[in-house]
């Protein structure tokens, strides 16, 4: 029975310690009393904190967004240059296009390639950006083409292209987004 007393005094003797040391660092020893919460200081900073982490994400989402448009032009290009071979196979010639077109893409290649309901509209071939497809063909080309076949481009996310007379001007700074078939 002595023994069970003196595991009993042990354990007040904790207790009574615990209660000094919190007594010394200022915190009542009620238990009752003590309620844990964040100061308005402490919240302030966790929101600031999920703000600058929220946007850089949101920027590096941005860059992701961008490269999958890029990325999906460049696929749609090589999609509608094997449609353009299959289209010569058949005919012995690309489709002529006296202007850089897109209608004339959407006319010549319905029955080579599927499109998505969202990407033809208005005869037209829409990139990711929603602006036309263009092309060019050998047989129509009045300057030196880029490329040893047909050539077909996206005018990019700024929705503009430096052709000059049919001819793209390589230097023009419309240019530097633009998704092409001949690079």
């Amino acid at each position: 029975m002595n023994k069970k007393y003196k595991v009993n005094t042990d354990k007040i003797n904790m207790k009574q310690s615990f209660h000094k040391q919190i007594n010394k660092n200022g915190f009542s020893s009620c238990g009752a009393c003590q309620v844990a919460a964040f100061t308005l200081i402490e919240l302030m900073v966790v929101v600031a904190v999920i703000g600058i982490i929220a946007g850089i994400v949101a920027a590096a989402a941005g860059g992701v967004q961008k490269k999958a448009a890029r990325d999906q032009a460049r696929a749609e290009i090589k999609s509608i240059m094997v449609a353009l071979e299959r289209y010569k196979a058949d005919r012995m010639a690309y489709p002529v296009a006296t202007n850089p077109s897109s209608s004339a893409l959407f006319t010549n290649l319905t029955n080579y390639m599927t499109f998505k309901t969202t990407q033809a509209t208005n005869n037209q071939i829409l990139d990711p950006y929603g602006y036309p497809y263009w092309y060019r063909s050998p047989a129509a080309a009045s300057t030196t083409m880029l490329s040893d076949s047909c050539e077909v481009w996206s005018v990019g996310a700024n929705g503009r292209s430096g052709f000059t007379n049919n001819t793209p001007n390589l230097t023009d700074s419309n240019n530097v987004d633009d998704i092409t078939s001949w690079q």
